[in-house]
This record gives C-alpha cells, sequence and structure tokens, in this order.
C-alpha cells in the first residue's frame, strides 16, 4: 500500500529485521546529489569500497544517491497494537512540527486515506 499526496506519502516499512510490521509517513524533496556524480568526480572523489562509493579526505558517498531525483525521510511511523486493535502514530523527533502549513495538511489526508487501509489489512481481514 501507497499513498502520496504531493510529497507526503504512506508506505509499508520494509527495512526491518524484525517481525514487527508498521508503516511510515515519509517527506520527499529534491536530491541535491542527483545528475552530480561526475562533478564529485570532477573534485577530486575516486570509487571506493569495491566501487560502490566515491571518497575523498576520509569522507564517502554510496553512488547510488546520485540516481535518484528525490530523496526521503521519516516523519512518523504508524506501529500496529494487535491488543486493541488500533495503530499508533509517532513522530520522529519534531519532524511532524518542521512541515509547512501545506505538508501538515498533506500529512493528515495521507493519514486519514491510509488509517482505514492499514485497520483493513492487519485486523478486519485476519479473522
Amino acid at each position: 500500500m501507497r499513498i502520496r499526496i504531493n510529497n507526503i506519502e504512506c508506505r509499508k516499512y520494509t527495512a526491518t529485521k524484525t517481525d514487527e510490521v508498521h508503516y511510515e509517513i515519509l517527506k520527499w524533496e529534491p536530491n541535491s546529489y542527483f545528475g552530480k556524480e561526475q562533478e564529485y568526480r570532477d573534485n577530486g572523489y575516486v570509487d571506493s569500497f569495491g566501487g560502490d562509493f566515491l571518497e575523498k579526505d576520509r569522507t564517502s558517498i554510496q553512488k547510488t544517491i546520485f540516481n535518484n531525483q528525490e530523496s526521503c525521510f521519516t516523519v512518523a511511523d504508524l506501529r500496529l497494537n494487535r491488543k486493541e486493535p488500533c495503530t499508533y502514530l509517532e513522530s520522529v523527533g519534531s519532524r511532524l512540527l518542521d512541515l509547512s502549513q501545506e505538508e501538515i495538511q498533506d500529512f493528515f489526508e495521507v493519514y486519514r486515506l491510509a488509517e482505514p487501509k492499514i485497520q483493513k489489512k492487519h485486523f478486519i481481514d485476519e479473522d
């Protein structure tokens, strides 16, 4: 399940080593590294770590960062509570407070749309 409005998205979190299922609400933004690999090479960065990174002066940059026009970070997690059943919204630090007014509106609209889908998938369909 993915729901995105403008630069706010909710998706299932998949990069965990635990069995815990949860979702994350992300903020997407332009990737300042996009398309600049050659610029870094021109400034003295060289291949390292088997060719997966560029390195200069003890600074390493994974080369995949140059491939995507956008990057994202987690604003909040939606964690399942199977006892109640419900989800808990957990902000990552003050990131929710750092959103613009438009982003806050998009955030809560994404959350409003995602919550019933999560409920149906993890609580209603389990029976």
